[in-house]
């Protein structure tokens, strides 16, 4: 049965109140961009865009974007980032610091088609050492992944709940952009940002920053170059979720870890 309601409040909401808490009272610059996104719905990609189109030089950063991610540093470690900051979230606009509204600070939203979000998110918890790893098969990940029991709740639920938040919020500067048509046509992508950012780029530079942001150039650099992020020490301090099987072919709820 479908719905064009959300269903109600993700785990996270709950499980992290009080750094979120702390979320909402950090203090934003007018430059700051937000990407924001559900999980595996494009997030690093277009963080990678944006930085170079914001720097204005083809050059990876060492660090990962989870350094610039708001559920992850929490408010002291975004008011440590020098400008200017490119953030990036999976949060819900209400979770998001109040001045994203109050100073219509520019957000980029990535939407992916769920089928391959979902795919992509369950090969990433396959992969993850325990005790943050899935131990199921697809179909039952699937069941989760639907149901809203995983810690950002569900994509159907982020999706209505941000169209609704954006609807109580006009004049917010919010760019759309979809998965599947970057994949189709990457340059042009980059130049929307770009134009959208209020920068002035070459279309050859935004030609240079779409081939450097490939699949095939970025997974070389994430292997050569980027510094490694620690999830399991987030997961190990209480603010995470596990995902386990146990049994034949019985399908565990989420267990919390902390």
């Amino acid at each position: 049965m479908t719905t064009d309601q959300p269903s109600g409040e993700p785990p996270m909401e709950k499980l992290l109140k009080r750094p979120l808490e702390s979320i909402r009272d950090i203090e934003l610059y007018d430059d700051d961009v937000i990407i924001c996104a559900f999980p595996k719905c494009g997030t690093h990609w277009v963080w990678e865009v944006v930085e170079m189109l914001r720097s204005g030089v083809i050059e990876y950063r060492k660090q990962v974007k989870e350094t610039q991610e708001f559920e992850l540093i929490y408010k002291e470690g975004v008011d440590a980032l020098p400008a200017p900051r490119t953030l990036n979230t999976h949060l819900y606009l209400r979770m998001l610091p109040k001045q994203v509204v109050e100073k219509k600070i520019k957000c980029i939203q990535i939407m992916r088609n769920p089928k391959d979000a979902c795919v992509s998110f369950f090969n990433q918890y396959r992969d993850t050492l325990a005790p943050v790893g899935f131990e199921g098969d697809l179909g039952e990940f699937t069941e989760i992944y639907l149901s809203g029991q995983m810690f950002f709740g569900s994509y159907s639920d982020y999706l209505l709940t941000w169209k609704a938040e954006l609807d109580r919020s006009p004049g917010q500067p919010v760019l759309e952009l979809v998965y599947e048509d970057m994949k189709l046509d990457p340059v042009k992508s980059v130049k929307d940002i770009a134009r959208f950012l209020g920068l002035a780029v070459t279309d050859q530079f935004c030609e240079e920053v779409a081939h450097a942001c490939s699949f095939k150039k970025m997974r070389q650099v994430d292997k050569d170059l980027k510094e490694e992020y620690d999830m399991i020490k987030f997961w190990e301090r209480g603010d995470g979720w596990l995902l386990q099987k146990r049994g034949s072919r019985r399908l565990e709820k989420l267990v919390h870890c902390g």
